[in-house]
């Protein structure tokens, strides 16, 4: 037991590399109430043909496979029942195959026509599916008397244009066929560049055995009757945009009791278009939609809880100890105003720290009479760090406003602080401190050659963003290093801030480097999210953030540029910015704006929040400084304006909206 102890619970991340017995024990319910959904996820019984689509890791393809037939077997087998009745319990019959089996690059070129490609592709298809089903259903059938099995083949034999020269008695048989003549296709697929020939035997019309199957099956077998038969096509991002619309005519003409799933990533879908007089298929006319990672966002509570107990599941299943509490398993730093953590990394007396060093020599540099030992003395509360940021940054405010008389603001800062301490109704400081304290807490650590904080299980949750795998990558990182340190990870150790800041280091890499595309495509994607948080990251660490945590920002996406808006949707569907429902209204002109947010799981690398509170409105032609990489020169200039408004002595500020959150005149 001792050595299975010593693999990392969260080391397969991918569903693909999980068997069948895997992805049952490791399913976990969700609480779902949203009716749009939740039928999809529970059981997909609905006829309309529906596009499960999200992020790389987002569950796409576990949600799927758990829907399918070989998991369906396991679970009626554990609940002691016959598959019929599983079956008719389910009310449907999934049928899972992945796109990526097809090698879909193979139909193209080798010096063939487009048209001849797009007959045999769409012959290959039918011959793949219907394989599928055949197998299935000879598995499913097995107990029924053997002339319902002869009748049942001999039905889909009439299904071909092309009577077989053998005689096909039995499902087993029919699926040999098939699978014969599929190989033989295969051959001159594979040698007609050499030999310039194809001389495929197409046998069968686009449709007839996907839909004629289980039209058959429903007709004869009693216990089949009123079974749904649901073709679930994952990685559908591997087919062509030819290929793709062959698939989008055949869900649109579907005939009962067939349907589709069809698994992509949020960027997969090349095209709605059909050959039903080229017209294209439409959301909700002829089919649903399920943003997963998307959906998983906005259920904040239920994903928590589901990540919780697929954490619990990880463990349980190699032999580790489980408990309610997972949290107590991480070591903690408190970054609130009366954390006595603070003491623990920095120096006692509040002259010595840095944030009173860098005010000194800004206010030395700025005034000459200036009296800033007394400054210092008023702002100072050895014990309170975090309070000592809050007060120097309420001093810039007004030294950003204007103030002539900077030490009688130093004076009120001082009363209200220990109004504050007191329990006084201090309450616009008390805001203040609510508003800045993860910005001020984030300069504390940054001065005090600290590595930000964002350790803890609930942050590696937050930071996921309904991408399980992201997650899981965040957890695999940090078992290694906490292994790595001898912590003893889950077997009762501590994992300590030391490896949970590696780990989380680790995976924000892993998803910078992995979830972008590929090609130059890939690398404005990380350069134009580069070029925002660095923005971001400007106002974070100024001496007065013109925003509070900001990881966010809004624009309006018809007003940029094309460069700039093809860029943005690029990095949204590679999940390296995530839009947020409702927009945001501006708060001059009232009108509605998209807005967005970095990934939390890129926060890292630019020592980011990962919660979402303040949001930086960008004019146009700002954000096409960010997101054009042509546009260098501007977006030099858009640095250096950020950077006079949040450092000492300030640029003044005259447009609207640039100090919004200047809020305190003391």
């Amino acid at each position: 037991m001792k050595a299975i102890r010593t693999r990392n619970p969260f080391g397969i991340t991918k569903a693909v590399d999980l068997n069948n017995d895997q992805i049952e024990q490791l399913w976990v319910e969700m609480a779902i109430e949203d009716d749009r959904i939740k039928p999809e996820v529970d059981h997909p019984t609905s006829p309309m043909p529906t596009y499960i689509l999200g992020a790389k890791g987002s569950g796409k393809t576990h949600l799927m496979r758990h829907q399918s037939f070989e998991l369906q077997k396991i679970r009626f087998q554990a609940a002691g029942k016959r598959a019929e009745d599983g079956l008719r319990d389910d009310g449907y019959l999934g049928l899972y195959v992945r796109c990526s089996g097809l090698q879909s690059n193979r139909f193209s070129g080798k010096r063939q026509d487009d048209e001849i490609w797009s007959q045999l592709f769409a012959f290959y298809f039918e011959l793949w599916l219907a394989q599928h089903a055949i197998r299935l259903l000879a598995e499913v059938l097995a107990g029924q008397p053997i002339s319902l099995i002869e009748e049942i083949t001999s039905a889909i034999v009439g299904l071909l244009d092309k009577t077989p020269k053998q005689g096909l008695r039995d499902l087993s048989e029919l699926s040999a066929f098939l699978f014969s003549t599929q190989k033989d296709l295969d051959y001159q697929i594979n040698n007609c560049l050499i030999t310039g020939i194809l001389t495929p035997d197409i046998i069968v019309t686009p449709g007839n055995l996907i839909f004629g199957i289980p039209r058959i099956v429903s007709e004869n077998v009693l216990f089949m009757k009123d079974i749904l038969f649901v073709y679930a096509i994952d990685e559908f991002e591997n087919l062509t945009r030819e290929q793709q619309i062959h698939v989008n005519t055949i869900y649109r003409e579907r005939e009962p009791p067939s349907t589709f799933r069809i698994g992509a990533r949020t960027y997969g879908i090349r095209t709605y278009q059909t050959n039903s007089g080229g017209e294209d298929n439409i959301k909700d006319s002829e089919f649903s939609e399920i943003q997963l990672d998307v959906e998983l966002r906005e259920l904040d509570r239920q994903y928590g809880d589901f990540c919780r107990t697929l954490i619990s599941k990880r463990l349980s299943q190699l032999g580790f100890a489980t408990s309610q509490d997972l949290d107590r398993h991480f070591e903690t730093f408190e970054i609130g105003a009366r954390s006595s953590d603070w003491n623990t990394i920095m120096s006692p007396v509040s002259t010595e720290r840095e944030h009173f060093r860098r005010f000194s020599q800004q206010i030395r540099r700025s005034f000459k009479t200036f009296n800033v030992e007394k400054a210092i003395d008023l702002l100072s509360n050895a014990d309170r760090p975090l309070l000592e940021k809050l007060n120097i940054l309420i001093f810039m405010q007004n030294w950003a406003r204007g103030s002539d008389n900077l030490l009688s603001v130093a004076e009120d800062i001082a009363y209200q602080m220990e109004a504050y301490e007191r329990g006084d109704a201090a309450e616009k400081y008390k805001q203040a401190l609510g508003h800045y304290s993860g910005d001020l807490s984030a300069q504390l650590l940054k001065e005090s050659r600290r590595p930000q904080y964002y350790g803890g299980l609930s942050n590696f949750i937050g930071m996921s963003s309904g991408i399980p795998r992201a997650l899981l990558t965040i957890l695999r990182s940090v078992f290694e290093w906490a292994r790595f340190a001898d912590e003893r990870p889950f077997t009762g150790g501590v994992i300590s801030l030391k490896s949970q800041h590696k780990g989380i280091v680790d995976a924000s890499d892993w998803y910078f480097n992995n979830m972008r595309k590929a090609g130059p495509d890939g690398i404005a994607i990380q350069g134009a999210v580069e070029r925002l948080a660095n923005i971001f990251r400007i106002n974070r660490f100024g001496d007065k953030p013109v925003e509070i945590s900001v990881s966010s920002f809004s624009v309006s996406e018809r007003e940029i540029s094309e460069e700039a808006r093809r860029v943005l949707g690029l990095a949204e569907a590679r999940a390296f910015i995530h839009r947020i429902s409702g927009g945001q209204k501006e708060r001059n002109s009232e009108d509605i704006t998209a807005k967005f947010q970095i990934s939390p799981m890129l926060a890292p690398r630019w020592e980011l929040p990962i919660a979402r509170r303040g949001v930086v409105t960008f004019s146009p032609d700002d954000f096409n400084s960010v997101f054009d990489v042509r546009q260098v020169e501007a977006y030099q200039a858009l640095l250096q304006e950020w950077r006079q408004k949040v450092t000492a002595p300030f640029r003044r500020v005259s447009s609207p909206g640039d100090d919004q959150i200047g809020l305190f005149d003391v």
